[in-house]
């Protein structure tokens, strides 16, 4: 496990102002990385140094996406069904309306999760391969990946929307640094969980679920405590996928969660079958699958 922390300065913020001014919100600290067996995670304290503001960017892998958490100090918000929404600046095209509230377990701070997050600008992020165009693939995923630390390289400040709320701005600075060092963490990782990084760069066709992953669950692989005690889950997972589509291992991946939930998701998701990923020229190769599984009290 290790820690490293970095400086980058605060630039400017040029955001349109809203009905409500906005609350801005310089760092206290230094961008701190946090290499884990699980995760590379980016942490940073803004506003008050007493009570701050903190922002975590969490990627589980290669081309996962990230998950972001803001909590604590200036936000405000109580635990509610309402999204909150959140915004790079300068946009990239994207926001994110899927933030969830909810609060700290150890003090009760407000705490706003997003899952999905990217800096690939829109009209990238929703394009769709086709899976029969082998030769351009792996061509294209890099320049998606290149396309994204470029456009990361341009933000200058996070806008957090709290529902019926106002906005809270942390002026992050450029994140183009810090997103390349996430992804030179990803890449340590994989090594780690016995893949090739440089296989993986070369895969064209992505492992997938020969039936849905959802179709493995039913309300019976709810966790009893849960249900008594109405509680709800979302548990990522990683899954090691062999060259013949067996998954070999599963990882869950999400730190805090109820008794019963992690244990239910890998039972469940190691019987899955995958068809293998593919290399231009047809190989199957051994690659690895990120899920996520949302649990929801039945009725």
């Amino acid at each position: 496990m290790r820690f490293l922390a970095f400086c980058l300065p605060a630039l400017a913020l040029t955001s349109a102002a809203s009905a409500r001014e906005p609350l801005v919100l310089a760092p206290v600290k230094p961008w701190n990385l946090h290499y884990s067996d699980n995760s590379c995670q980016l942490f940073r304290s803004f506003g008050d140094p007493a009570n701050p503001t903190q922002l975590v960017l969490e990627s589980l892998g290669p081309d996962s996406g990230m998950m972001m958490m803001v909590f604590g100090g200036a936000l405000t918000s109580k635990p509610t069904t309402d999204r909150a929404k959140a915004t790079f600046v300068p946009s990239t095209g994207r926001s994110f309306d899927n933030g969830r509230v909810s609060e700290t377990t150890s003090d009760k701070k407000t705490a706003i999760h997003w899952s999905g997050v990217s800096l690939l600008p829109e009209i990238k992020a929703g394009r769709n391969g086709k899976d029969d165009d082998r030769a351009q693939s792996a061509a294209r995923r890099a320049a998606d990946r290149a396309l994204e630390l470029s456009a990361a390289a341009t933000v200058t400040a996070l806008e957090v929307t709290e529902p019926r709320r106002g906005t809270v701005v942390l002026q992050t600075g450029s994140l183009g640094k810090v997103i390349g060092m996430v992804r030179e963490c990803n890449r340590e990782q994989m090594a780690g969980w016995g893949i090739d990084p440089a296989v993986q760069d070369k895969i064209v066709l992505d492992a997938k679920p020969t039936r849905s992953l959802r179709s493995l669950f039913s309300d019976r692989d709810y966790p009893a405590g849960a249900i008594r005690n109405g509680d709800m889950s979302v548990v990522a997972a990683r899954l090691i996928v062999d060259a013949n589509g067996k998954v070999t291992r599963c990882t869950p991946l999400t730190p805090f969660t109820g008794e019963g939930f992690k244990e239910v998701v890998c039972a469940r998701l190691s019987k899955a079958v995958y068809k293998p990923a593919e290399l231009a020229d047809g190989t199957k190769v051994p690659t690895f699958a990120i899920t996520r599984i949302d649990f929801r009290i039945p009725e």
